[in-house]
């Protein structure tokens, strides 16, 4: 795939990668690191509140793997911060979860002329397509190199 750049990115267009299988043995290990709550890692609590879940965390790292796998991502710089943080329903071992971007803002930097904003609204989506996951991101992005503009 070609990298993509500030340039390329359309207002309105959407970018989709997955999926990644959540495998169990993965969610409770990451859950007994980061996040202990017993409906992540105590199956015995978890069967009495509808099984286990994945943690919050876990989520937004899957989101990252997912994420990696774009050429959008060789052109980001660095994230300015997540907005509008939501978990809209429960993650559980064997979801199949996707990643979708849809591209919502761009400017072209006011003090870096080698770079742009860019606001996407990230979602994570199960295998019906139900949201799990949302948020806004906005990256800094490089310009296309000056050499390849003028090819």
């Amino acid at each position: 795939m070609e990298d993509i750049y500030f340039e390329d990115i359309v207002l309105g267009s959407e970018q989709r990668v997955g999926p990644y299988e959540i495998k169990e043995e993965e969610m409770i290990e990451f859950g007994r690191n980061w996040d202990p709550l017993p409906i992540h890692i105590d199956k015995d609590f978890a069967a009495s509140h509808g099984g286990l879940t994945a943690p919050g965390i876990f989520l937004l790292a899957i989101k990252m793997k997912l994420l990696h796998s774009l050429p959008v991502q060789k052109s980001v710089i660095a994230s300015a911060g997540f907005d509008e943080l939501r978990f809209h329903r429960p993650a559980k071992a064997g979801d199949m979860i996707s990643l979708l971007i849809r591209w919502q803002e761009k400017r072209p930097s006011l003090s870096k002329p080698d770079r742009g904003i860019v606001v996407g609204r990230y979602f994570l989506l199960n295998g019906k397509d139900d949201v799990v996951l949302s948020h806004l991101d906005t990256v800094m992005m490089r310009l296309r190199p000056p050499l390849a503009r003028n090819s």
